[in-house]
């Protein structure tokens, strides 16, 4: 057993040590952790850890395992670095960069307040650079030129993060798939969010790059906009909105984005992939090209500048958070209490996740079955 902390939390896993939790997801729970070495050298990670309950299932060993090895593979820029898989006695942990900024999730809970809190050529300055970073996972080789053919299947703006030197970095490839992925996801078996997934997603057919193009197109869209394009009261309602009803142009909800834009928003979101751009690198051009009679796509260092002036009071908070929390100046739960406060967003930009009882809750309703019949259970 692990050494905890008077509060619950593990004083350290493996070399790391554990400071703050940050949050809790269906599989993992995830922490500020330090890396100590000597003459004072410390570097803050993100370290994400199964959860107990589940360290001991195959199936969410297998897809925790086959996050951690997809995303070791990446090393690009604008995707979320993971340094190191390691495994305890409480089971299998991962640890990755520490990213300072906010998810996407607050850019739009921004300008669903107000449309225009943001400049077009920001905006599509990052939706470029989350092009970029998706590019180039689809198109990852391994050192024989064998492709690993990856599907990231859940981009949605929870998991997209804009950095404080701005970058956008793509998070999460929990329930990516690919040709090397030990994990195989049974017939009618969808994971996911459901308003951000493209219609083939949603029907269940085999995926391809052009899956994810549909995803940033859903993204960028409502970013621009401030609208939720395809959440609905409930999934069978959602499932429709995606799959049949009149997708609008993004011109027609916000006046002041160029007709450009909003013809190369309509090409990412068209329901036949056939039509769709091919790639998420022709997308993020499109974009681009679009935006060039009307400032261009912003650089990093431009949309670094104005993350600090908008979000400056938060930015200044999270800064001040992770002082405190590498010197010890507050306990866990009140570095708990302070980072929920800092996270506090527009809560119907992620109600249509899963919450984070729904894995263990999944896991309760699978051994029920599994008792009372020997076959698959497709869910």
């Amino acid at each position: 057993m692990l050494d905890q902390s008077d509060e619950g939390l593990p004083n350290y896993v493996g070399k790391y040590r554990i400071r703050a939790k940050l949050g809790s997801g269906g599989m993992a729970d995830v922490y500020l952790a330090y890396l100590d070495g000597p003459a004072g050298f410390t570097k803050p990670v993100a370290l994400k850890r199964m959860k107990p309950a589940l360290a001991k299932v195959g199936e969410f060993v297998e897809l925790f395992l086959t996050e951690a090895k997809t995303a070791s593979l990446l090393a690009h820029p604008n995707i979320c670095q993971v340094y190191e898989l390691g495994a305890g006695d409480d089971g299998y942990f991962m640890v990755m960069e520490y990213l300072l900024g906010v998810p996407l999730t607050k850019l739009l809970a921004k300008q669903m307040t107000d449309p225009d809190s943001f400049p077009l050529g920001m905006l599509v300055g990052l939706a470029a650079q989350a092009c970029e970073g998706m590019h180039y996972a689809h198109n990852l080789c391994d050192h024989t030129n064998t492709r690993y053919d990856i599907v990231h299947r859940d981009l949605s703006p929870p998991n997209i993060y804009l950095t404080n030197n701005g970058m956008a970095k793509i998070l999460d490839f929990g329930i990516s798939k690919s040709t090397q992925s030990v994990v195989k996801t049974a017939t009618g078996q969808i994971r996911g969010k459901f308003s951000y997934m493209s219609p083939e997603q949603l029907r269940g057919h085999d995926l391809d790059p052009r899956s994810d193009v549909f995803s940033l197109a859903i993204i960028v869209l409502e970013l621009l906009t401030g609208t939720r394009l395809f959440r609905r009261a409930s999934r069978l309602e959602t499932f429709e909105a995606v799959t049949k009803a009149p997708i609008p142009r993004a011109d027609s909800i916000n006046k002041r984005i160029p007709k450009p834009v909003a013809d190369a928003l309509e090409l990412g979101l068209s329901r036949d992939r056939e039509t769709r751009f091919s790639t998420a690198r022709a997308f993020g051009t499109a974009l681009s090209e679009a935006a060039q009679g009307f400032g261009g796509a912003w650089p990093a260092p431009q949309i670094a500048e104005c993350t600090e002036s908008i979000f400056r009071h938060e930015m200044q908070a999270r800064r001040e958070w992770l002082d405190a929390a590498q010197s010890g100046a507050f306990t866990a739960s009140q570095a708990m209490q302070a980072l929920e406060a800092l996270e506090s967003t527009d809560r119907t930009i992620a109600d249509d996740c899963f919450s984070p009882e729904d894995a263990e809750t999944k896991l309760v309703a699978r051994e029920n079955h599994r008792r009372q019949t020997t076959q698959v259970d497709p869910e």
